[in-house]
C-alpha cells in the first residue's frame, strides 16, 4: 500500500492489485467502505482511493472466503490484469507470503514489463525470508530490495529485538540484494491502520522512499526461467505425445472409429501443440491413419487437416475435469468456440479433425489408457 501511494505522490498513475486472493487484506488498511468493483462486457473496473487505482476480490465478493488450485489463481490473476481497465503505468502486485506457483505466475504475467521484487522478511521467518530468496535466483527473477517489517520494538531508548534479532543486513550480504531498510513494530503504525490511514511517516517511510527510488530508475527484465521453461514445456509435451500414441496404438480400435466417421486416412493430420497466446507453435507432431492404425510419421505427406490446440485445452479437453462460468464441463467445441484451437485444412479437413477428436474422446473412456497418461495431463 505505501510502495502503490509514494509512487501516486510522485506524480504516478499507479494500480494496486491485491493477488494475495485468499487472504486479501487491503480492505484492513483503508477505507473502501462503499466502493466496488464494476463489470461490465466481462471488464472489471477497479475500485479508486485516492486516486490510487484498486483490484482486490473482497471488493467482489463481500467477505467470503476464498480457495483456489494453483490453475485458478493463475487465471484470475490473468483475468486481473488483462480484464481490468486499468490506465497505470506502475502496478504493484501484493502476493502472498511464500515461495509457490503465485511467483512463477505473476513473472509470466507482466514477463515484459517486470522491474522486480520488493521482499518483505521479518526476523522470526528469516528462513522463509532465505527460501523466497533464492527462488528468485534460481528463477532469475530480479530483486528490487530486501525490507524487514516488525524488525525490532523501541521504547525510549532501548531496541527490543522481540521477533529475534535481525537477519536482513546479512541476508543482503548473502544474495547480493540491497536492503532498503527495517520498519519496526509500532504502536504509532498500528494506531494509523486502525483510523484507515496505513501511510508511514518520518523515518519510518524511510524504506519505501528508498525502494520507490530504486523502482523509478529500474528497466524492466525478462525472468530468466522464461526462456529455460519453454524447452522444459516442449520436452514434458513431446513425452505426452509420445505417452499419447502409444496408449492409442495399443489401446484403441483405430480402424472401428475411422468406419464409424468415414475418415478415408491415408493423408496428415497435423497437430500443433501452441502456447497460451496461439502465436508459437511449442511442438508439431503428424499423425496419419494407416492400415487400421493412427501413427504418428515423419516425411513428406499431404496435409489433409491441421489442428492449433493449446495444451490447457488438450488437458482439460481430455480429462473432462474443468467446468466453464455458464456450469458446463470443458470439451473440445469448448476449446474451438472460446479460441483455445483453431482447425485447418483441405478436402476431408472436417472429417479429419472430427476424427481426430473422436480419437482423444475414446482415450478419456479408456482406463487403461488413462492411467499412463492421466498423471502427465494433470502436470502439464
Amino acid at each position: 500500500m505505501n510502495l502503490a501511494l509514494a509512487l501516486k505522490d510522485r506524480g504516478k498513475r499507479v494500480g494496486l492489485l491485491d493477488a494475495d486472493f485468499s487472504a486479501s487484506n487491503v480492505g484492513y488498511f483503508i477505507d473502501l467502505r462503499g466502493q466496488s468493483m464494476g463489470l461490465s462486457r466481462e471488464e472489471f473496473h477497479p475500485a479508486s482511493y485516492e486516486g490510487l487505482q484498486v483490484f482486490s476480490i473482497p471488493l467482489v465478493l463481500g467477505a467470503k472466503a476464498v480457495s483456489m488450485v494453483g490453475s485458478q489463481f493463475s487465471q484470475l490473476l490473468t483475468d486481473a490484469v488483462e480484464a481490468a481497465t486499468w490506465d497505470a503505468e506502475y502496478m504493484v502486485v501484493d502476493l502472498p507470503p511464500g515461495f509457490g506457483d503465485e511467483l512463477k505466475t505473476a513473472a509470466k504475467v507482466f514477463s515484459d514489463s517486470l522491474l522486480g521484487s520488493v521482499v518483505v522478511s521479518q526476523p522470526a521467518h528469516h528462513l522463509d525470508a532465505r527460501r523466497a530468496l533464492q527462488l528468485h535466483k534460481d528463477l532469475e527473477i530480479p530483486i528490487i530490495g530486501l525490507i524487514e517489517n516488525m524488525s525490532y520494538f523501541q521504547a525510549g531508548a532501548i531496541k527490543y529485538a522481540i521477533f529475534g534479532e535481525s537477519t536482513v543486513d546479512k541476508l543482503g550480504e548473502e544474495f547480493g540484494v540491497p536492503v532498503l531498510g527495517k520498519i519496526p513494530l509500532s504502536m504509532e503504525i498500528k494506531e494509523g491502520i486502525e483510523k484507515k490511514d496505513p501511510r508511514l511517516k518520518g523515518e519510518f517511510a524511510t524504506p519505501i522512499e528508498s525502494a520507490v527510488e530504486r523502482i523509478l530508475v529500474t528497466k524492466p527484465t525478462k525472468p530468466g526461467f522464461l526462456e529455460k521453461f519453454k524447452e522444459m514445456v516442449k520436452d514434458f509435451v513431446d513425452k505426452l505425445i509420445i505417452e499419447m500414441a502409444l496408449s492409442i496404438k495399443r489401446e484403441l480400435d483405430i480402424g472401428g472409429i475411422q468406419r464409424s466417421f468415414g475418415y478415408p486416412g491415408g493423408s496428415i493430420i497435423r497437430l500443433n501443440i501452441m502456447n497460451d497466446e496461439m502465436d508459437r507453435v511449442i511442438t508439431q507432431t503428424d499423425w496419419m491413419v494407416h492400415e487400421g492404425k493412427l501413427v504418428a510419421v515423419d516425411g513428406d505427406y499431404e496435409v489433409d487437416a491441421e489442428i492449433d490446440i493449446t495444451p490447457k485445452a488438450m488437458k482439460w479437453a481430455i480429462l473432462g475435469n474443468h467446468t466453464l462460468s455458464d456450469g458446463s464441463t470443458y470439451n473440445f467445441e469448448s476449446a474451438l468456440r472460446l479460441g483455445d484451437m483453431r482447425l485447418y485444412g483441405r478436402g476431408s479437413m472436417a472429417r479429419g479433425a472430427y476424427f481426430m477428436k473422436n480419437v482423444f474422446e475414446e482415450l478419456r473412456k479408456n482406463e487403461k489408457a488413462m492411467g499412463r497418461i492421466r498423471p502427465l495431463l494433470e502436470r502439464l
